[in-house]
């Protein structure tokens, strides 16, 4: 992988990370937006894990439909398909893994300071979703979409690049 300046920027203009720029972007609205809606339905309920229940269920469909306008916006019908199921996949694992998350950091800060139950809750919720997004990124955006979008089968050079970007 190039990672010079001049690679960043051609990586930038390229169709893959255009899409991958939006994907960031919509997740950049998201996420802030999600931690807030957390805390403050968390600070009503005095119960963090429903609020992440809440922020997940107001939160969930709006972006899924930001990410259909601005991210897959230049799918192909059979494309668009997999990608919606993706995720939808990836956001009940994310709001599965957050909020399990969110569950233990409640149990084990009972006893502790609003701050740090605060802080902590954002972290288990970052934590959670990062696992997902990760698993995501590697998994299916680096390896089952590189192999299905011309739906021919890798060559021995694409495996050995597949193989490279398993983290060890």
């Amino acid at each position: 992988m190039n990672i010079s300046p001049s690679g960043l920027l051609a990586h930038a203009r390229s169709d893959d990370g255009r899409k991958q720029l939006r994907y960031v972007g919509v997740s950049l609205v998201f996420v802030p937006l999600g931690q807030i809606f957390v805390q403050v339905f968390g600070l009503l309920l005095d119960n963090y894990t429903a609020a992440s229940l809440l922020t997940s269920a107001i939160l969930t469909l709006p972006n899924f439909f930001a990410n259909r306008h601005f991210v897959w916006r230049v799918e192909s019908k059979d494309n668009m398909r997999t990608q919606v199921l993706v995720f939808w996949v990836a956001a009940m694992l994310g709001v599965t893994f957050a909020t399990g998350l969110t569950f233990l950091v409640e149990q084990a800060t009972a006893d502790s300071s609003s701050l740090t139950r605060r802080l902590l809750v954002v972290v288990a919720q970052l934590t959670g979703f990062g696992i997902v997004w990760v698993i995501r990124y590697l998994v299916l955006d680096r390896w089952l979409f590189r192999i299905t979008h011309d739906g021919a089968e890798p060559s021995q050079d694409d495996l050995d690049e597949m193989h490279g970007d398993v983290p060890i």
